[in-house]
C-alpha cells in the first residue's frame, strides 16, 4: 500500500508544487449523477466510471456521511472508488482483508483436507471442518456484501483510471471492482468436496 501512497504523493508534489488542492471541481453534471454519486463525491470520468470519496471538512455533518457515501458508490457498481478519508478508507481495507482471509482458508483447509485423506482419512477432519465453517462465515457474512466485488490496489496498477488534480489526500484507499465468478465456483466447489468428505468420514466412524 505504501508503494502506491507513495506514487500518488509523488505525483501530486511533483505537478502542483505541494499546494493545498480545492476540495472539488465544478463540472457539468448529468441527470442521473444525484442517482449514483454521493452528495461529497463525484465521477473523475466518464469512460473510467471512477468515483472520488472526498474528506469531510464540515464539523456539522454526521460521521457516518462518507460510509453511506461508500455504500452508495459499490453499489452503483463504479470500477474504480478512490477514499480519502483516512479512518474510513483503513477500515475499508481491514473487512476486505477479512474477506480475503475467510475466502483463502476455506479453499486451502478444502485442498489439504482432500489431499491428506489419501494418506489417513481421519488427519483430514480438521482441516474439513475448518473449510465447512470459513465457507459458511463468508457466505452467511461476506458473500452478499458489495465490498466482496472490491480489492485494494496496493501496486498502484489503476492510478492511470485516477485523475491526480481532483485528490485532496496525497494517501487515498483504491479499490477496483473485479469480477469474482471464478472465485466463487472455486471457492463453492472445495468445501463442497471438503463438506462431503467430512461427512462420509464421521459416518465411517460413527459406523465403527
Amino acid at each position: 500500500q505504501r508503494s502506491c501512497q507513495g506514487i500518488i504523493s509523488s505525483g501530486i508534489n511533483a505537478e502542483y508544487g505541494g499546494t493545498q488542492f480545492a476540495m472539488s471541481v465544478e463540472r457539468v453534471k448529468r441527470p442521473s449523477d444525484n442517482d449514483l454519486v454521493p452528495v461529497e463525491s463525484y465521477l473523475c470520468e466518464e469512460q473510467t466510471d471512477c468515483v472520488i470519496i472526498h474528506e469531510v471538512l464540515d464539523t456539522h455533518a454526521p460521521p457516518e456521511k462518507s460510509e453511506r457515501e461508500l455504500d452508495k458508490a459499490m453499489l452503483a457498481k463504479h470500477s474504480t472508488i478512490v477514499i480519502e478519508p483516512h479512518l474510513l478508507g483503513e477500515e475499508c481495507i481491514r473487512y476486505i482483508r477479512v474477506g480475503n482471509a475467510l475466502h483463502k482458508t476455506s479453499v486451502l483447509s478444502g485442498l489439504t483436507a482432500l489431499g491428506v485423506s489419501v494418506v489417513h482419512s481421519t488427519w483430514s477432519l480438521p482441516f474439513g471442518g475448518m473449510s465447512l465453517a470459513c465457507a459458511a462465515a463468508y457466505h452467511f457474512s461476506w458473500q452478499h456484501d458489495p465490498a466482496c466485488k472490491y480489492q485494494v490496489d496496493t501496486m498502484g496498477h489503476y492510478l492511470h483510471r485516477i485523475p491526480l488534480e481532483q485528490l485532496s489526500s496525497p494517501e487515498p484507499v483504491i479499490l477496483v471492482r473485479r469480477d469474482d465468478t471464478v472465485r466463487k465456483k472455486l471457492h463453492n466447489t472445495v468445501a463442497c468436496a471438503a463438506g462431503l468428505l467430512l461427512c462420509y468420514q464421521l459416518y465411517s466412524i460413527l459406523r465403527q
